[in-house]
């Protein structure tokens, strides 16, 4: 039986020949030859029958793996227009175990079909395939003869030399053909001939190997496109998401998403940089190991922050960062820092990456490792964003309450000079009524009942004078401060007020801290504040309800708080307590809080109001240590040093 091979070949890379010419020569072809940068028609000939070229290499294209691709060189192989091998043996390199593992026997098919025919009929169903060398295992290096001939890098070969120990020993010749993708071999053919094998034999295994090289590079080609446009539509995806609506947590669970997916890792995780260290934020992959796994690789994500390079472990075992259980359950692991403006914000890993074909190579290749980087930085650039939209959100809150806080001053300011002016235009009148009222007592005779009107009229006109005067009240002279002890202070307070807690069967609990430095008062002044603030939780709180009143020392402050757990209404502004002549009810103190606060303040210190979970409103009076010190200076040279006291609360 005569086989004659014959190849035209056309470079993709020129203008086709003129008129349609082509050249056509009797070659072997090279299993190295560039194939993929060339294009043509294969021709097989024997006894009348033929299968075009373009027929093969377009039947060669379709194939969509590299494992239909090696079904296909073996039935190549076997068939009669093909290698011819009686019986031959597929062997795939397992990058991981470093093997040649047999994975099928064919066997030349009798009566031979079409060839087309019989290489469809071997990929789609495996007709010639046998499982016996599922079991066979081969290392590289104890290869020998014309079988290591073909694995190492040239061309294959035929010797009629047995080897020993192998599936094909004792066979009268051998041949043998490597499957190439990239220049590196993939796959193995071993067959054997009963007779010498001619030299059209040799050309068919050599074109079988260039269909199959350029088939996997196409097949590889068509991979790397797959997996650059997933990656360039992950990084754009991950783009809109940091400019969306999504907050910071839907974001980075969608990074970690889009790096597992398009790197093909099993898992993926992320970690933020906090005070106390790494903060894992979001995990991807198995529901009962992701987070296990990811506080398995903490260690070496804290490592690539520190050092700001990405870490690629190609063989987990051999990493020292990683324990023992995560380095027997990871294969490979890649970890890149989050780099925004020059600052390392975090990490990005992903681990467990699954080869499309037990032939790559392990751990993550250079275009996921750019990848990855990429994503990173987005992600990175991400966290800086949402940092940054975070304090900008919070300074407009806080533009936007002092706004709030500066106009309740301006209305307390007008109402304070409102106020005023009513105290001096409310001064004549109630001198007028006073005076007038003792004129006219004084012409009554004594057992005349008028006059005890005019004494209530005389007392009441009396207490709006008094109240009037202390709202107009000067800072006290520089001769009435002295040093006190403020809760001496606020005991004399409690004195006045003992009989109406008893009365109202309020309960009082009294904390007093005996640690309190002396403090320069004006001991009068500062009594009647606390008497007012008692007055007025006594006021509010009903029977049976509690008072705090507490003192501790704060750094460079004294602080007293006051507190009552009467209920709040609804709509009731804590603020409005500071009005001028606010108070609880009519009749209420003579001193009203706003006082209070102008006292307060005259030492340097601060009064505020909040309301504390069950304590309904509590009472800050703060009193500054050192400021109150000096005090005993100058008034010139106290008010030079400090300035405004009232704006250095605690």
């Amino acid at each position: 039986m005569a086989v004659r091979l014959a190849c035209a070949l056309r470079s993709p890379y020129v203008d086709a020949p003129r008129h349609g010419q082509s050249f056509t020569q009797e070659v072997p072809l090279s299993s190295d030859a560039p194939m993929d940068e060339r294009r043509g028609s294969l021709e097989v000939r024997s006894s009348g029958e033929s299968l075009a070229g373009s027929e093969l290499i377009g039947l060669f294209g379709r194939l969509h793996d590299l494992e239909a691709l090696e079904r296909a060189a073996l039935a190549l192989t076997v068939h009669p227009l093909g290698g011819g091998f009686e019986r031959a043996w597929l062997f795939v390199w397992d990058a991981c175990s470093g093997l040649l593992e047999g994975r099928g026997v064919g066997c030349g098919p009798a009566p031979a079909p079409p060839l087309g025919e019989w290489i469809e009929r071997a990929v789609t169903q495996g007709l010639m395939l046998e499982p016996a060398a599922g079991a066979l295992r081969l290392r590289p290096r104890h290869l020998g003869g014309v079988v290591a001939q073909a694995w190492s890098p040239g061309a294959s070969g035929a010797s009629a030399e047995p080897e020993a120990g192998l599936p094909w020993t004792g066979a009268a010749h051998v041949g043998a053909v490597a499957l190439r993708r990239s220049g590196l071999p993939w796959a193995l053919v071993v067959g054997t001939w009963s007779e010498a094998p001619g030299r059209e034999r040799r050309a068919a295994l050599d074109a079988t190997a260039a269909l199959c090289g350029q088939a996997a590079r196409a097949l590889d080609h068509a991979s790397e496109g797959k997996r650059r446009g997933q990656q360039a539509a992950a990084l754009a995806q991950v783009a809109r998401a940091a400019g969306s609506t999504l907050n910071l947590t839907e974001v980075l669970q969608e990074v970690v998403r889009l790096a597992a997916l398009a790197t093909g890792a099993r898992g993926s995780a992320l970690w933020l940089s906090a005070a106390s260290g790494l903060r894992l934020e979001a995990t991807h992959g198995s529901a009962g190991r992701r987070e296990r796994t990811a506080q398995s690789l903490l260690a070496l994500a804290q490592a690539v922050v520190e050092q700001g390079t990405a870490r690629v472990v190609e063989r987990a075992t051999e990493e020292l960062l990683l324990g023992p259980e995560a380095a027997a359950d990871l294969d490979s692991v890649l970890v890149c820092p989050l780099r925004a403006y020059g600052r390392v914000l975090g990490a990005l890993g992903c681990y467990a990456r699954v080869s499309s074909h037990r032939s790559d190579p392990r751990g993550f290749p250079a275009g996921e490792v750019e990848f990855t980087a990429a994503l990173a930085d987005l992600a990175a650039l991400a966290v800086d964003q949402a940092a940054r939209f975070a304090k900008l959100r919070q300074g407009e809150q806080e533009r936007r309450e002092l706004a709030a806080r500066l106009q309740r001053e301006e209305r307390l300011a007008w109402l304070g000079d409102l106020a005023v002016r009513m105290v001096q235009d409310a001064r004549n009148p109630l001198a007028s009524i006073g005076a007038f009222t003792r004129r006219v007592q004084r012409t009554l005779p004594e057992d005349d009942p008028n006059r005890e009107y005019l004494e209530i009229v005389l007392r009441e006109s009396q207490r709006l004078e008094r109240l009037l005067e202390e709202q107009l009240a000067y800072p006290p002279a520089e001769g009435s401060l002295r040093f006190e002890s403020l809760n001496a202070v606020v005991q004399e307070a409690l004195a006045g007020v003992a009989d109406a807690l008893v009365r109202r069967r309020v309960r009082l609990v009294k904390k007093l801290s005996p640690d309190l430095p002396p403090l320069l008062l004006d001991r009068e002044r500062i009594r009647r504040v606390v008497a007012n603030m008692l007055q007025s939780a006594l006021e509010t709180v009903g029977a049976g309800g509690r008072v705090r009143l507490e003192t501790r020392g704060l750094g460079s402050y004294v602080l007293l708080e006051l507190a009552h757990d009467a209920p709040r209404a609804p709509g009731d502004l804590l603020e409005q307590v500071f009005v001028p002549f606010a108070s609880q009810r009519p009749g209420g103190p003579a001193v009203g809080l706003a006082v209070a606060r102008q006292i307060v303040r005259e030492h340097g210190g601060e009064i505020r109001v909040r309301s504390d979970g069950e304590w309904g409103t509590v009472f800050a009076l703060s009193l500054p240590v050192q400021e109150n010190r000096d005090r005993r200076r100058g008034g010139a040279d106290r008010r030079r040093s400090h300035g405004d006291r009232r704006a250095a609360p605690p």
